[in-house]
Order: structure tokens, then sequence, then C-alpha cells
């Protein structure tokens, strides 16, 4: 091994030149040259350093590097601002103690490459030891990266010079053992081996022909790492990207040359970039017009609303002028790019395995394989219809009785009762009490929270059994409770005892909380349907504890499902809906549509009802499909962006929409999807409750205010005030109930009205509670609680009348 002398100023003896300190001040004016002239003086001889270190390093002075970035100057104002900061503070630098500190583990042979980040601007220098040189690279570290300088081959001997100088002059009296060491530093010779680069050749390389309208192709230079990674330990290596190549595409037949020589991964990150939004505007169904660059390289799409299914792409560099492809489908658009890209990472993970654990190529990889997953589940999503729909009418699906949502029909039976008064009968405080896990079973009230599930009798109050036990949801699955934890533990109890039936372990779910919904029973065995993982559905059997079938959807999502007797409807935000058989767990049809599906379907009848479209986001479109066989019954445009799920009130569809200025609640037909009426609405896109009666729609608002609706003509019947919207809290649920012929209503507090027109009936039951969660049983019992954890039970009061005969 031999060694190579440090350059003979770094071995120089240095604090020769005397600095000014503030107890100067205190002594004679001649002892000391004038302090403004000592401050001009060392301040100019620091910028003058700091502009020759970047010199030396990056080879442009602070002014130059300033015009080539995209944010104010390197410097603070340039090399202007460094010569009138005396004090060197202020100055947006690559910090030189890092960098000496990186240079001199170089030196040493104890480190290959070392990357040093701006504190202030969102650059970022890199340095890797090359023989007797350091090649230096300065980049922006932004989501798309720009190069301002690249491998630029700097003596070590020379950076180590320059930079020990500015740390000398900026911070003489921090660094001291830094500087001591730098100076006595002997650089460990090593042999500049000119480490061969892999080349990497991938994509279309010769003339695909007429057959494909696009496609890339690219040949790459890529350099293996030179030091391992710490255990553990994953970093975001921008320098890794910039490794250069050439880049072409073959445009129906013809050759185009979009990158030359330079960093081809990042023309590639940007076209994948624009495909991205590209994506994300077919989704949203909005116009695009797009147009990114690196370096010489330019990518841009457009997208028009008015012939939404033709994609224009522009692709070229500076050199040779652009070329742009028109009425390109979406998917010849998409997947040539994210086949270039996905190949170019492999290739580049194949050359050098450690830029697997890169946080920036883990990213982009991931971006690629979320895009093309989206693109494929979007275009080759086909429908299919059930070809044999008398099977499932034979099965029982499809009758009226299952299919039909249930709604309030006790005022056809039964008259409001002339007064009512409640008393207390008993109150619990149970710690953690969770509204949306509140379950009113028979003659208990049952209830789960995230450290235990419990049950209540309903006359008393007295608890019947208790176990502790974390979950983070539960729902009811006919005489059992169904408990989910977010490890992906599923827990089934009995309602009756309590007692543990089964216990099993799905995985966990990821992208949304654990959700499951039970759609067995009669005929059928019990089943319950939960959510895990990504993008699956698991049927367990609640007899067993056993798995029945899985379910995977096309793509990851939230799921809304909706039984329909035997059949499940499911969507889980993209553009498919499923008709899942809970029996077998055969998709017997599906329905696929170019908007997503993200809200709860509804049925009526043998009709299945969905709205495609994102909540808030663009125009949404009411869809009536076949409950037995899939096929398309009617499609209606709603206008605006949909707000809630659809709702099958009696014989009405009821859908609330968003606007610009205020939002509107909308009634269709549900046989045909024709609008019968809309209003502005009272309440229900802004998570408002409803419920209906054969004589209104009653709409309970958040702001306090109830509403009740005409359903044949969306008229106000009447309207009253509950609570005060500025100083009253707003109940978990504002779904009212109907019972007995009153209707209870959730608000600040229980409101008990005549359904006809709102009026009081008896006194304000004693319930100072938030009605976070409120049942009333078969006899006029209101069971109130509210998620401070106190549980109220209200019983009606029987009243003695004077009967006075006429006779």
């Amino acid at each position: 091994m031999t060694v190579i002398p440090l350059h003979p100023h770094l071995r120089r003896a240095t604090g020769a030149e005397r600095r000014f300190q503030p107890t100067d001040l205190a002594r004679p004016a001649q002892a000391i040259a004038s302090p403004i002239e000592a401050i001009v003086s060392d301040a100019s001889r620091r910028g003058r350093a700091i502009a020759s270190w970047l010199e030396t390093l990056v080879g442009a002075s602070p002014d130059q590097l300033a015009l080539a970035q995209r944010t104010p100057g390197l410097l603070g104002g340039g090399g202007e601002h460094a010569a009138n900061d005396p004090s060197g503070e202020g100055l947006d630098l690559p910090s030189p103690r890092d960098v000496l500190n990186a240079l001199v583990a170089m030196a040493d042979g104890t480190r290959k490459k070392a990357l040093v980040p701006f504190a202030g601007l969102p650059l970022e220098m890199a340095l890797l030891r090359r023989g007797a040189n350091v090649l230096v690279s300065l980049y922006h570290t932004e989501a798309a990266p720009d190069v301002l300088v690249l491998d630029r081959r700097v003596p070590l001997d020379r950076a180590l010079e320059s930079t020990a100088q500015v740390l000398e002059l900026l911070e003489p009296d921090t660094h001291g053992r830094l500087l001591a060491r730098a100076r006595e530093l002997d650089i460990v010779e090593e042999r500049d081996t000119g480490l061969s680069a892999t080349r990497q050749r991938g994509g279309v390389l010769e003339d695909p022909g007429e057959r494909e309208t696009l496609a890339f192709g690219f040949e790459a230079a890529m350099f293996p790492s030179q030091e391992m990674p710490r255990d553990g330990v994953s970093h975001a290596d921008v320098h890794a990207m910039l490794f250069g190549g050439q880049l072409w595409a073959w445009v129906r037949g013809r050759r185009v040359t979009l990158v030359r020589s330079g960093p081809v991964l990042l023309a590639v990150q940007r076209m994948v970039s624009a495909i991205g939004a590209l994506v994300t505007a077919w989704e949203e169904d909005r116009a695009l017009h797009v147009r990114l660059r690196t370096g010489s390289f330019l990518v841009g799409v457009r997208r028009d609303r008015k012939d939404a299914s033709e994609i224009a792409l522009t692709l070229g560099c500076e050199d040779d002028g652009a070329i742009t492809i028109p009425a390109l489908a979406i998917e010849d658009a998409c997947m040539p790019v994210l086949r270039v890209a996905a190949e170019m990472l492999r290739s580049l993970v194949t050359v050098d395995r450690m830029q697997g654990r890169n946080l920036r190529i883990a990213a982009l990889r991931e971006e690629v394989r979320r895009l093309r997953r989206i693109v494929r589940a979007r275009s080759k999503a086909v429908g299919f219809t059930n070809g044999d729909p008398e099977r499932l009418l034979s099965l029982g699906v499809g009758s009226a009785c299952e299919s039909e949502p249930p709604r309030a029909r006790e005022d056809r039976e039964e008259r409001a009762p002339g007064s009512l008064r409640f008393a207390s009968r008993w109150n619990v405080v149970i710690d953690g009490l969770d509204a949306t896990t509140t379950y009113f079973c028979g003659d208990r009230l049952v209830l789960s929270n995230e450290r235990r599930v419990l049950a209540l009798h309903r006359d008393d109050g007295q608890c019947l059994w208790q176990h502790e036990g974390a979950a983070q949801s539960a729902f009811l699955a006919d005489q059992s409770i169904v408990r989910l934890g977010v490890d992906g533990t599923v827990e089934i109890r009995e309602i009756a005892t309590g007692e543990l039936t089964h216990r099993l372990r799905l995985a966990p779910r990821v992208g949304g909380a654990p959700t499951g919904v039970f759609v067995g029973g009669g005929q059928m065995p019990p089943i319950g349907l939960v959510a895990e993982g990504r993008d699956r559905l698991a049927a367990i059997d609640l007899r067993t504890g056993e798995l029945r079938f899985r379910y995977t959807a096309r793509s990851p999502g939230t799921f809304r499902l909706r039984r329909a007797g035997r059949l499940v409807l499911a969507v889980n935000g993209d553009g498919n809906v499923d008709a899942i058989d809970v029996v077998s767990g055969e998709v017997v049809w599906r329905h696929s549509a170019a908007a997503k599906f993200c809200l709860t379907p509804t049925t009526f009848g043998s009709l299945a009802i969905a709205v495609s479209g994102e909540p808030g986001r663009g125009d949404a479109t009411l869809i009536g499909l076949d409950l037995l066989s899939g096929e398309l019954v009617h499609k209606q445009a709603l206008g605006g962006p949909v707000a809630t799920a659809p709702q099958v009130l009696d014989q009405h569809l009821v859908i609330a929409l968003t606007g610009a200025r205020r939002g509107v609640l909308a009634s269709h037909d549900p046989r045909s999807g024709e609008l019968r009426w809309a209003i502005p609405d009272p309440g229900m896109g802004t998570g408002g409750g409803l419920v209906s009666t054969d004589r209104a729609i009653f709409v309970n608002a958040p702001n306090g205010k109830l509403v009740a609706l005409d359903p044949h003509t969306g008229d106000t019947l009447f309207s009253r005030m509950l609570s005060n919207p500025v100083t009253d809290d707003v109940p978990r649920r504002l779904t009212p109930l109907v019972r007995g012929g009153a209707l209870f209503v959730p608000s600040a507090a229980v409101h008990v009205l005549r359904p006809n027109d709102g009026s009081a009936i008896g006194a304000p039951p004693p319930c100072e509670l938030v009605p976070d969660s409120l049942h009333v049983d078969e006899r006029g019992w209101m069971y109130v609680a509210e998620e401070s954890g106190h549980l109220v039970a209200l019983a009606p009061v029987q009243a003695l009348r004077l009967v006075v005969s006429r006779s």
C-alpha cells in the first residue's frame, strides 16, 4: 500500500492571521486596525473562499448555480451575499463540516460514497471516490429531481484543501480537531480501476412495425455499488438514479430518439408522473393537459372531456424536436410507459442489489405497479351477466320481501299517543363506550369497545356477562357477536352466554378499519363476511369458525357490501359491481364501468341500484341492474357529484348531490331512474339521518333542524329546530326512529314527536345525555348511550285519565 502525502497547504500551520474579537472593543483604537475595516476584509475573504470552494467542487460560481436552479439564489443572493455576510450565517450551502468529514473518510479508505444535503434548499451533493479523484454531483431531491452537476472529476487533495479552507474561515474555533486530522492525513492510494459499467438493454430494440402504435426501448450503463449499506437501514439515494444511457420510442414504425446521453431513468420517471396524472384525470373524468421536462427531454399528455376516450401524447427532446401521437386509447398510452419503467428498474436492481433498498427506487417501482393495476383493472374489467337467472330465482333470490329495504310502517297501524312521559329506570357508566358497536338483542344490550365486550339486561341494567379482550370493531351475526382486531384476530362469542366459540386469525386489514357483515341465516348457513388484507373478503362459517371461501377483488380498496338474499353486492372503489353467492362464493355476475363505484349499492325488488363516481368529485351516474342476471336496466346521469349512497324509501330512491353553492336532494323512480323532484338539500348530504313513513320523508340534519318532506313532490310539510347549531353537541348517529306511532329524533337531546305535524308528545324525556346511540324497544323503552361512557334506560310512565260518562 502506497501512501500519498497530503497537499503541502493542508500541512501548513494555521492561525497566524489574527481575527477580530468582541473583547477588542475595550482596547485602545491604536492597538488594532479599525473594526469596520477588519470585518469587511474578513467578509470579503470568506466570500472569495466560498466562491473558490464551489468553483473547485462543482465548477460554477454561486451566481451561476443560482441561475441554474429553480429556487432563489444558492447563497441567498449569490456571491454578493456571501461577500457581505461577515459571519457566514444564513448562507445556503452544503455543510463544509459534513463535506470535509466525507472527504477525510474517503481519503483514509473507510468510505467510497457520501451524500451531503443542503440545509435550506432541496438540493444534495454526492461524493464518490474514484482513485485519486472524487466525483462530485449536485442535483435536486424533490419528487421529480433535476441534475445541475453530474460526476465532475475533482482531485481529492484539491477538494480537501478547498473544503478545509472554507471550514477554517467560517468556523475556526469549533472544528479544530477535524481540521487537524485533515492536515495530518495521508491519502491512502486507491487505484482507479475504471469500474466498467454493466450495459443493459431493454424494451423494444427492433422495429415492431405497424402492429404496435407505441413502444419504448433503452440502453443504459449501470454501475454496481462499491460499499454495502448498514444492516436494517434504507436510504433515499437520488444519485443512484443518475446513470446514463439512451432512450428511444417506436411510434407506428418510426424510431424517435428521446435521450441521446444522460440520466435516462429521470426521463422515464417524468413519463410515469405524466401517466399518473392521466390516470387520476381518467378516474375523475376530467380534462388534463400536462407537460414535464428534465434536461432536454419533454413529455406531454392531453385529455379532453369532449373526446375523453382518446389521448394525445407528446414526446421528444430539444435536439431532435418533439412528436405528438394523437388518438391513443388510455391503455395504449399508459402501458408502454409502465412496461419500460418496470423493465429499467428491474435491470437496475439486477445489476445492483442494493438498489432494492433504495427508497426512491422502491417508491417509483410501487407507483408503476399501482398504475399498472389501475389501468389493467379499468381497461380489462369486462363485465358479464348471469346466463341462468332462473337458478337464482328458484333459490329465492330477487323476492321483494328479501331485497326491499325495511322502512317505518308503524304509522299505518298505530296513531301517535296523545301524551307521553318518560322516567329513568337505570343508568350505568362504561369506560370507553363506543356508540357504533352498541346493539339491542332481545332482552339485552350488547356493547363492545376496544377493551371488552359485555351484555346488560334491558330491564335493570345488570351485567349478564363480561369478557376482556382487544378489538377495533364488531358486528352482530345471528346469535353471535363477531369482534375484529387490528392484527386480523376474529373472535366469535355467543350473545346468550358470552362464551367464546371460535377464534381465528386472518391477514390484518390494510388500507382501512376491519369491517364485516352477517350474510347467512334462514335456509343458508350462518356466514360472517370479513374484509382482510388489501383486497379480500373472507367468509367464515360461524358454526365451525372455518373459512368457507375467499373473494379477491380486482384492485385494493374499501369494501361496501349490501346483502340481497342469497347474494351480496360488493364494490370496493374500482369500476366493478360484483354479485357474490354467499353459499358458494361464486361471482354470479359483474357489471363494469369506466367510473369508480365507491358507495354502498342498494336494492329495490328485483333491481340492484348503484351510483358510479367518487363522492364529491366528478359527475355521478345512477345505474339500475337486474338482480338475477346483472343486465343493465337503466342508466341516468345525475348532473353533479354524489354526496351519499342511494337510499330506497318506500317507492322512492333518494340521493344527495353536492354542488358549487349548495347541495341537492333528489328523488328518482327506482324502476326507471327518472328524476321525480330535486330540492335544496336539507342536510342529508352533510351527514343527516333519514327515515320515511307512508306520508313523509324525515331528514334530521346536523345543524339541529328536522325537516319533513312530501315523498311525491319534495315539498316541505313542516320543519323544527331541535337544537342550537352553534352551541349544542351533534350525536354520532342522527337517524330518527318510528316506534308505536311516535317519532324519536336524536339531536342534542332526544325528542319524541308526532310524525304528522312535528309537535312534541308530552314532556321532554328526563335525559341530559347526547344520544350518540339510541334504541327503542317494542315497549317504548328508550336506551340512550353517550360516548362519554354513560348509558341510561327510560321507560314510559303510565298516565291515568278521567273518563266521564254522559249517561
